[in-house]
């Protein structure tokens, strides 16, 4: 049974006349019919006695009558408590976004919880991925977004988006036409990659390391459109997240053969700290928005 059968229940209840009603409703009269059936079968009785003269209410239709009025307004008072409710949230949320992160995310996200809470502040600041963990163990912020590896001794956080770390390569290079890369193939590259303020530079060298050799950076910077800049002009292989580096001149996106070797965006909060009823409403929206992944604390 559903609020909208309730309710044109109601309105034939009123009429006496299904043609009256549906005019009333703004549908078909076919299709009110149609859902009255519906309801009907569902319950197993029937709410109508159809005759040449009209239509009148069986009993079981009286007693539906009776008590649907009573539920409908019932449910919209909860409709409305949980709007009033909803516009009455306040207080404020001071995150700490990696850069690059909020392009990462959905682009309605921010304005998104905007709507849904009118009255909660948002101040969002922008940092490199260690100024960013700093900025949440200082409570200057009470929820960052940053890159993985986390300190667990640290902050609790959740994986709340996944992608693909790709090398930027020259046309002119001989690894431009492979699907994926080793890192056995790199020794003897050279790259353009964001400085060790982020992640993805440690990550990257980390891997470089395993494999068995010191990589070789022709630059290091704290703007990664730099890096894809260079990568487009053949001054070495960039190194990047596949989801920024499609479309460069010049290049292509590859990623690594190794899985594993992924860019995940974490949101952060500091251990043993109590997060406040605006930052808790702020998670619970990112957690469950669309088109992210689901989350779990590790």
């Amino acid at each position: 049974m559903e609020n909208k059968q309730l309710r044109f229940f109601l309105e034939i209840c009123r009429e006496l006349s299904f043609s009256k009603a549906a005019k009333k409703l703004f549908v078909t009269q076919q299709a009110l019919s149609k859902s009255i059936k519906n309801l009907e079968e569902e319950l197993g009785i029937p709410l109508f006695y159809r005759t040449h003269t009209g239509i009148r209410l069986t009993e079981y239709g009286k007693y539906l009558e009776k008590k649907s009025q009573h539920v409908l307004e019932e449910f919209d008072i909860i409709v409305q408590d949980i709007e009033n409710l909803k516009n009455n949230e306040r207080g404020e949320v001071r995150a700490a976004f990696s850069y690059g992160v909020m392009s990462a995310l959905s682009p309605d996200l921010i304005s998104g919880f905007e709507q849904n809470y009118p009255c909660i502040q948002l101040k969002l600041e922008e940092y490199s991925d260690k100024e960013c963990e700093k900025a949440v163990l200082s409570e200057r912020a009470s929820m960052g977004f940053t890159i993985s590896p986390i300190d667990t001794k640290l902050f609790d956080y959740r994986v709340i988006k996944r992608d693909q770390m790709c090398l930027i390569v020259h046309q002119s290079n001989p690894l431009y036409h492979k699907e994926s890369i080793a890192f056995s193939e790199l020794e003897r590259e050279k790259f353009i990659i964001v400085n060790d303020n982020f992640k993805l530079h440690h990550n990257f060298l980390d891997r470089c390391r395993t494999a068995g050799f010191e990589p070789d950076f022709y630059h290091t910077t704290m703007e990664m459109i730099l890096v894809h800049k260079l990568a487009s002009a053949n001054k070495g292989i960039g190194v990047s997240v596949m989801f920024i580096s499609e479309n460069i001149p010049n290049t292509r996106a590859i990623p690594f053969q190794d899985a594993s070797c992924t860019w995940e965006v974490c949101l952060i909060t500091k251990q043993n700290v109590i997060i406040d009823h605006a930052t808790n409403l702020f998670i619970d929206y990112i957690a469950n928005s669309r088109g992210l992944s689901v989350p779990t604390y590790s």
